[in-house]
């Protein structure tokens, strides 16, 4: 038999073209990146029932690798089903990406696949500016603290509608494990306060509308899940309108959501106005989650739970490779390289992400250096005034010796002054080894 004949729609979309969010690089120094992630909704016009055991993505111009990813879709006729991305199954794209995206879709007893040829473009945000604020503030962190984050590791609940989603997390470096753990070391990780994120404010990331809100569910036991798992799985949460896009804020504390916003218009509370960095509630560890930390997505869509995922890109802020950043180095400075976003998601790499501007590295005097290289330019010097007419002369010695021992101080002096440069030069530029990180990827299912 031919192809079989189905209706293919595929999300994120905008425009007749597929979307891919835009990922800032892991520094200044790398190069940026896009996630692909898709949902097809599939309906079936053959008279008989289809199942689809393959989904081929490739590109043209074909300068990424094709993924051929294995499906187990039963479609009935006249019938639509869905099908989407699992973790694995995630696209990175080199920048710039492919122009186009073809999708191949393998049926059972069909000798063609069904297939739709689509326009590939950078996802624009609907958000001011191309980006989002970050939900958190770095005036909220204690020393050492960073909020840190990742894409393409999110689950792929809800029917894929949190493939773009963000578990964002503090973490503090630990000399001793070499490691950035999201709990205090050596602290009771059974208790919800022993973990960094726990308490720290949580803001709005636009002006919008709330359109849900949960409070009122206690908060899990860490580490892990709660058994059995909550049928409400953002815990304590606010749903919240921002323009086209439908804004979760999940897993906040019991008690802490800011009555202002719990008390709108409408008959549940909602429909109250929100703006941009207002305060929505503090972080905790309520709904299905496995340990404090917040979950935050957009989807395009006015109803939880409904509509296509969406990139959520932030602006103004920095982020570095978790591995790279200097601990002791605290608020941090430029001497780093920290890669400043505007209008990008966060790398595919669990990264340390930065409110506000980067100080610059303080003034440090390094006087045994200092010293060695004065020292040696008074020797240069002193050569100098031996080989100058007029200059100093050793009667003993008499002018030919001095100008011959001036000659060697100078030349000694020369030596040692560049071997001191070239020393430090060579200190600076050595690389230090990343540090081991521990990361739990997925907190929530």
């Amino acid at each position: 038999m031919s192809a079989p004949n189905l209706a293919i729609l595929a999300e994120p979309a905008e425009a007749a073209t597929v979307i891919y969010g835009e990922l800032a690089a892991r520094s200044s120094n790398d190069d940026p990146a896009g996630q692909l992630s898709l949902v097809l909704t599939i309906t079936n016009n053959e008279p008989s029932p289809v199942h689809l055991n393959q989904v081929t993505v490739s590109f043209q111009p074909p300068d990424v690798s094709a993924s051929v990813i294995a499906a187990n879709l039963n479609i009935p006729s006249g019938g639509t089903q869905q099908w989407w991305f699992k973790p694995a199954n995630h696209i990175i794209l080199p920048m710039p990406a492919p122009g186009t995206i073809n999708l191949e879709l393998a049926c059972d007893g069909f000798s063609e696949p069904a297939t739709l040829n689509m326009p590939l473009v950078p996802y624009g945000s609907t958000a001011a500016g191309g980006g989002y604020s970050f939900p958190g503030a770095a005036t909220d962190l204690n020393k050492g603290e960073y909020w840190t984050g990742m894409s393409a590791a999110h689950g792929d609940a809800g029917g894929g509608t949190q493939m773009f989603a963000y578990d964002l997390l503090v973490r503090v470096y630990d000399p001793a494990a070499n490691a950035w753990p999201s709990a205090a070391p050596g602290a009771d990780n059974t208790k919800n306060a022993s973990y960094y994120i726990w308490g720290k404010p949580i803001y709005a990331i636009a002006d919008g509308v709330v359109v849900q809100i949960l409070d009122g569910m206690p908060a899990n036991t860490p580490p892990g899940f709660p058994n059995p798992l909550p049928a409400t799985v953002e815990g304590n949460h606010f749903y919240i309108q921002h323009g086209a896009d439908l804004a979760l804020y999940a897993h906040l504390q019991a008690g802490t959501l800011n009555p202002a916003l719990t008390a709108g218009p409408n008959a549940d509370g909602t429909g109250a106005a929100v703006t941009r960095g207002q305060l929505l509630g503090l972080a905790g560890n309520s709904g299905r989650s496995s340990e404090p930390h917040l979950h935050i997505q957009v989807n395009r869509t006015n109803a939880p739970w409904a509509g296509p995922p969406r990139p959520l890109a932030f602006n103004e802020v920095f982020v570095l490779d978790l591995s790279l950043v200097d601990a002791k180095a605290w608020p941090p400075n430029d001497a780093t390289p920290w890669n400043e976003v505007t209008a990008q998601d966060l790398p595919t790499v669990v990264s340390a992400i930065w409110m506000g501007k980067l100080g610059k590295p303080p003034v440090t005097w390094d006087w045994p250096y200092i010293f060695a290289v004065l020292a040696w330019a008074w020797i240069i010097f002193i050569g100098g005034l031996m080989i100058t007419p007029g200059g100093v002369s050793c009667t003993v010695c008499g002018r030919g010796l001095t100008v011959f021992m001036g000659f060697i101080l100078v030349a000694t002096g020369a030596l040692g002054f560049v071997s001191r440069l070239a020393g430090k030069t060579t200190k600076v530029n050595q690389r230090v080894a990343a540090p081991r990180i521990d990361v739990k990827a997925n907190l929530d299912r």
